[in-house]
C-alpha cells in the first residue's frame, strides 16, 4: 500500500495546477462565462474531498468554504463585490497550505481569509433571500450538485494534467465535411424517389399483362409495353449509376472526416519522456544513487493510450532505480561501473508502439519471490522462471526486504500490467541475475484499430495482434509430458522447447493440437507459448469495438471487428489466452491454477484520484484484490461483467452517481446481496435517508475520515459474505 505520505506529495504536486484552473476558470465567469460556474464547484468538490481525507485539515476547509460560497453565488444569481476577492483568497491560500498535514505542528494563519469567505457567503445568502419571490432573476448555472460533464481530474492513475491533442479539433475543420455529407444524403432522397417513379412505372407495365388475355391480345399488349420495359430499365441504369457515384463521395467524405478526427485524438510521447526524465532524475536523487538516465525515440499516439502508457512507464523507471540499480558498494563488488544505467526506449511501427525499460542492476531476485510466496502457494520453491513471473504483476507483491517512499508496498509491476492491459498491450520481462532486467511493452498504436492475425478454428472466426506473434508454422511433431504438449522452435537464442495447445481446448472444447495443424507461436509475459488452428491469413488492419461496449462479453475476447462480407473477427486477448492455458481465467491471480481460492475483489467507485488511491491502498494492505472506476456507469459496468466481494463509492460523480447506482445494484439478482460501503463529504441526514432503504452496510463521512473505522467495516463485511 501506498503511505500516506506518498499521497500527500501527489496531492501537493496536483495544487498548483488545480489553483490555476480555479482561478482561471473564476476569471473566465466574471466575463461572462457562466457556464463555467458548474466546473469550478466541480473542481473544489474534488479538493474538499482529497484533502479531508488525507488530514489536511486547512485546506479542506478553505475547499469547503470556497464551495459553499459557489453554491450560494448559484442561487444568489449575480456575485456580491465581495465574492471575487474571497474566492481568489481563497484559491491562493489553497496553494500555499496544500503540503502541510495535520500532523505538522506548523499551521498558516488563515483568520483573514476564512473571515472574507464568511462573510461572502453572509452577503451572497442575504441577496438570495431578498430575492425570493421575484422569478424574473435566474441563478447564474443550473442547479443540479454535479454537473453531466468529464470532470477536470479525470480517469488517470496518475495525477498529472491530460496531455493535449497535437491538433486541436476546430468546427472551421469538420463544418465543410458535415455539409457535404448532409448535401450527399439529401441526393440520396432523391434517388429514393426516382425509384419510387419507376416502381410505379414498372407495376402499370405489370397490370397491362394479364395472362388471361388470348395469345392475339397477349402479343399486342406485349408489344404495345416494350417501349416502356427499356424506358423502365434505362431509368434503373441510370440511378444505379448516380448512387454508385453517391457512395464513393459519402465514403470519401467519411475517411476524411475520421482523419480529420484522428488527427485531434493523437498526443505525441515527447511530453510523457519529459515527465520520465524529470521522475528519474529525482528518484535518484533520493535513493542517493548515481544513474545515467537514456532517454531516445518517440511516437504518436491515442489520446487514451497515452494516458495508460504514463502512469506505467513511471511505475518502471522508478523500480529499475530502486529495484534493479544496487548500491555503490554493491556494484563494486561485483566489478560494475558505480554509475547504474536504465535505458527507455519508445519504437513506433504503423499499427503499434514498443517500449522498453532496460537496466543493468542485479536483476529480478527469483529466489527471495518464492520466499515471498511460499505462506500462500503450494510447492512455490519449485517454480520455474517462467511459472514465477505472473506473481510479479500481483498486488501485494514485492521482494523489497524493507518499505520505503519509492518501494516495498507491493505496488508497481501491478500497475503496469493493469494500465498496459487496459489497452489491449502486452507486458514482457527478461531478467538475468546479476546482469539487468529488461521490461518490454507492446502498446496499440490506437484503441480503435490493430493490425492482426486473421484465423479460424471449427466454426469460429478470430484474429490475434500481430504484435503478439512471433512466427506462423506447421507442426511437425509433438513432444508429450504428463501435463502438457510441447513443440520445438527455433528463436534468436536457439532451439526451445514450448507449450503448445489447441485454441478449441483454451475456448472451451475437449479439442487437443494435431501434427499438421497451423501452430501461432505467440509472445506472453515471461516466454512463448503456441497455439494451434485450422487455419490463418495473411497480417491485415482491422477497425475493433472494444469488449467493454459489448453487451456479452468474454474474459478472452478484448474486442469485434467487422468483415467484409457481413461477419465479425473475435480479437483474442493473448495475455488472457495464456492464462487459460495455465487453467486460470483471465483476470485470476495464480493461485487458482494451484487450487487456492484467490483474494476476496473489491471495487472502489470514485471520481477524485488521491481518494480513489488512497482507498485502494487500504483495501489492498487487507489483501483484497482491487477494480477502479471514476463514476457510477464505469463502476456498474465492470461489477456486472464480474460481481465483487465488496464495494467502496463515493456519492457526487459524474455521468451516474453514487445513490443511481447502488439502486441499480439492488434492482439486479446478481448484485443484490453485494455489500456497499459509502464515503462522501455529504454525510448528511438527507444521503443517509436516501440509501436507508438501499441496505448500504454503512456511510462514512470524508470530513471525519477515521481509517481505523472503514477497515473495521470492510472487515465486518467480508466476514458476512464468506
Amino acid at each position: 500500500m501506498r503511505a500516506r505520505d506518498d499521497l500527500v506529495a501527489a496531492f501537493s504536486r496536483t495544487m498548483p495546477g488545480r489553483v490555476a484552473e480555479a482561478t482561471e476558470l473564476w476569471l473566465g465567469v466574471e466575463q461572462g462565462k457562466t457556464e463555467e460556474l458548474a466546473t469550478l464547484r466541480r473542481l473544489l468538490h474534488t479538493v474538499k474531498g482529497e484533502a479531508h481525507m488525507l488530514e489536511i485539515s486547512q485546506c479542506g476547509e478553505l475547499a469547503e468554504l470556497a464551495e459553499t460560497v459557489v453554491d450560494a453565488l448559484r442561487r444568489a444569481g449575480e456575485p456580491t463585490p465581495l465574492t471575487g476577492d474571497a474566492l481568489l483568497g481563497a484559491f491562493e491560500a489553497m496553494g500555499l497550505v496544500s503540503s502541510v498535514s495535520s500532523e505538522q505542528d506548523e499551521r498558516t494563519d488563515l483568520g483573514p481569509v476564512l473571515s472574507t469567505l464568511r462573510a461572502a457567503i453572509e452577503e451572497l445568502e442575504a441577496t438570495a433571500n431578498a430575492l425570493e419571490g421575484r422569478p424574473s432573476r435566474r441563478p447564474l448555472a443550473p442547479p443540479p450538485p454535479v454537473p453531466e460533464a468529464v470532470p477536470h481530474d479525470s480517469a488517470r492513475p496518475s495525477m498529472l494534467p491530460a496531455r493535449p491533442a497535437i491538433d486541436t479539433l476546430a468546427a472551421e475543420d469538420v463544418r465543410p465535411l458535415v455539409h457535404e455529407l448532409k448535401r450527399l444524403n439529401a441526393e440520396q432522397a432523391v434517388f429514393h424517389e426516382r425509384l419510387r417513379e419507376t416502381q410505379r412505372m414498372l407495376r402499370a407495365l405489370l397490370v397491362e399483362i394479364d395472362p388471361h388475355l388470348s395469345v392475339e391480345q397477349l402479343a399486342e399488349r406485349i408489344t404495345k409495353t416494350l417501349g416502356y420495359g427499356l424506358e423502365i430499365e434505362r431509368r434503373f441504369s441510370a440511378v444505379r449509376a448516380e448512387w454508385s457515384a453517391n457512395e464513393f463521395a459519402v465514403g470519401l467524405a467519411l475517411d476524411e472526416l475520421d482523419d480529420t478526427v484522428r488527427r485531434a485524438s493523437v498526443v505525441s510521447t515527447d511530453q510523457v519522456l519529459n515527465q520520465v526524465r524529470r521522475v528519474g532524475r529525482s528518484t535518484a536523487r533520493t535513493l542517493d544513487k548515481d544513474i545515467e538516465l537514456s532517454v531516445r525515440g518517440d511516437a504518436i499516439l491515442d489520446a487514451g493510450v497515452a494516458q495508460r502508457l504514463e502512469p506505467a512507464l513511471l511505475h518502471l523507471v522508478r523500480n529499475a532505480i530502486d529495484h534493479g540499480i544496487e548500491a555503490a558498494e554493491l556494484r563494486r563488488a561485483r566489478d560494475k561501473a558505480v554509475r547504474g544505467r536504465v535505458e527507455v526506449s519508445i519504437h513506433q511501427t504503423e499499427s503499434s508502439v514498443t517500449v522498453e525499460v532496460t537496466d543493468d542492476g542485479g536483476g529480478i531476485d527469483f529466489e527471495r519471490l518464492r520466499d515471498v510466496l511460499a505462506p500462500r502457494v503450494p510447492n512455490a520453491s519449485s517454480l520455474t522462471v517462467e511459472d514465477l513471473v505472473p506473481y510479479l504483476f500481483e498486488q501485494g507483491v514485492t521482494t523489497s526486504g524493507q518499505v520505503t517512499s519509492i518501494s516495498g508496498r507491493g505496488v508497481g509491476l501491478d500497475v503496469v500490467a493493469r494500465e498496459v492491459g487496459a489497452t489491449g498491450g502486452q507486458t514482457r520481462i527478461e531478467s538475468k541475475p546479476g546482469q539487468g532486467t529488461r521490461v518490454i511493452l507492446h502498446l496499440p498504436a490506437t484503441l480503435r484499430g490493430e493490425l492482426a492475425v486473421p484465423v479460424v478454428h471449427g466454426q469460429g472466426h478470430y484474429a490475434v495482434p500481430s504484435r503478439a506473434v512471433l512466427s506462423v508454422v506447421r507442426l511437425e511433431s509433438i513432444e508429450h509430458t504428463a501435463d502438457s504438449a510441447w513443440m520445438r522452435v527455433s528463436t534468436d537464442e536457439g532451439s526451445q522447447l514450448i507449450r503448445v495447445f489447441s485454441l478449441g481446448a483454451l475456448l472451451g472444447r475437449p479439442d487437443k493440437p494435431k501434427v499438421g495443424e497451423a501452430a501461432l507461436i505467440l509472445y506472453y509475459s515471461s516466454g512463448l507459448f503456441a497455439v494451434t488452428v485450422e487455419g490463418y491469413d495473411n497480417p491485415r488492419p482491422i477497425t475493433v469495438q472494444r469488449s467493454e461496449e459489448l453487451p456479452l462479453q468474454s474474459p478472452l475476447v478484448r474486442g469485434v471487428s467487422p468483415t467484409p462480407d457481413g461477419g465479425v473477427l473475435l480479437l483474442l486477448d493473448v495475455e488472457a489466452l495464456h492464462a487459460a492455458a495455465r487453467g486460470v481465467t483471465a483476470g485470476a491471480s495464480p493461485e487458482r491454477a494451484a487450487g487456492v481460492r484467490g483474494p476476496p475483489r473489491a471495487l472502489v467507485v470514485e471520481d477524485a484520484p488521491v481518494a480513489r488511491e488512497l482507498l485502494c491502498g487500504i483495501l489492498r494492505s487487507l489483501g483484497l484484490k482491487v477494480e477502479e472506476a471514476t463514476d457510477g456507469r464505469q463502476g456498474l459496468m465492470l461489477a456486472r461483467s464480474d460481481p465483487p466481494d465488496l464495494v467502496l463509492t463515493d456519492i457526487e460523480m459524474p455521468y451516474m452517481d453514487g445513490i443511481e447506482m447502488v439502486t441499480h445494484f439492488r434492482a439486479s439478482p446478481r448484485l443484490s446481496r453485494v455489500p456497499i460501503i459509502v464515503l462522501t463529504t455529504a454525510a448528511n441526514e438527507q444521503n443517509r435517508a436516501r440509501f436507508e432503504p438501499l441496505g448500504v452496510a454503512g456511510i462514512l463521512s470524508k470530513q471525519k475520515f477515521v481509517e481505523s473505522e472503514l477497515r473495521q467495516l470492510i472487515q465486518q463485511c467480508l466476514q458476512r459474505t464468506e
